[in-house]
């Protein structure tokens, strides 16, 4: 009576097939419990794999730096522009045919200035709140200069119509200073003339002027 002969078993567990070399087990399949295998060979233009919970870390924000240097020069040439204009507009304002001459404000004028020296000390030194003090005191200087230039150059003015009108010999050897001799010259007078004329319109207007220059270079840097 024949028995049925059963191929051994390997050692390891492993069944042997046929032509007497083991049988490998199958690769874990992808799913719950096991990565997705990676390419390769990555195609063109494929998003490379990420680390660390797949997001990059955040570039660091660093603000606009600017030139201090450079802010500051720029703002006082600004600033002396600004006085200059400002002089101009005043005395074009002013009537020098009467006696005395008649000074006329224009507010928005010193708001104008203010917001320019402002303006370029934002643009050039970037959010610095030290540059926004010193463009404020700059405009407050290019106001006031610029109020006392203006003042020059009408009594320069309202000289010369007195001197046409009186006419005569006198008239032809009359010496009228020019706005610069008065204000180089006879700087202690004009400002003492320019004080007596203020009033609180006057004071209103130079306050606005650093107050629009600190406000422009804050909103300007802030953007």
């Amino acid at each position: 009576m024949s028995q049925n002969w059963q191929q051994p078993q390997q050692p390891g567990g492993y069944p042997q097939q046929q032509g007497g070399y083991p049988q490998q087990p199958a690769p874990p399949q992808p799913g719950y419990g096991y990565p997705q295998a990676q390419a390769q060979h990555p195609q063109p233009g494929a998003s490379q794999p990420q680390f660390g919970g797949g997001f990059p870390p955040p570039a660091p924000q660093v603000g606009r730096q600017g030139n201090p240097l450079a802010a500051v020069g720029a703002a006082i040439v600004a600033a002396v522009v600004g006085a200059l204009a400002y002089a101009f507009l005043l005395s074009s304002l002013a009537d020098t045919e009467s006696n005395p001459p008649e000074v006329r404000k224009f507010a928005y004028a010193g708001v104008a200035l203010g917001a320019l020296v402002g303006l370029v000390v934002a643009k050039l030194g970037g959010r610095n709140v030290a540059l926004w003090v010193v463009g404020a005191v700059l405009a407050l200087v290019a106001i006031f200069l610029g109020e006392l230039y203006g003042y020059a150059m009408i009594l320069n003015d309202a000289t010369a119509n007195y001197v046409d009108k009186i006419g005569g010999a006198a008239a032809a050897s009359a010496d009228i200073p020019s706005a610069n001799e008065i204000f180089f010259d006879h700087f202690g007078d004009l400002f003492d003339t320019w004080k007596k004329d203020a009033d609180a319109i006057t004071w209103i207007f130079m306050i606005l002027s650093p107050i629009a220059a600190a406000g422009t270079a804050f909103r300007v840097s802030n953007r």
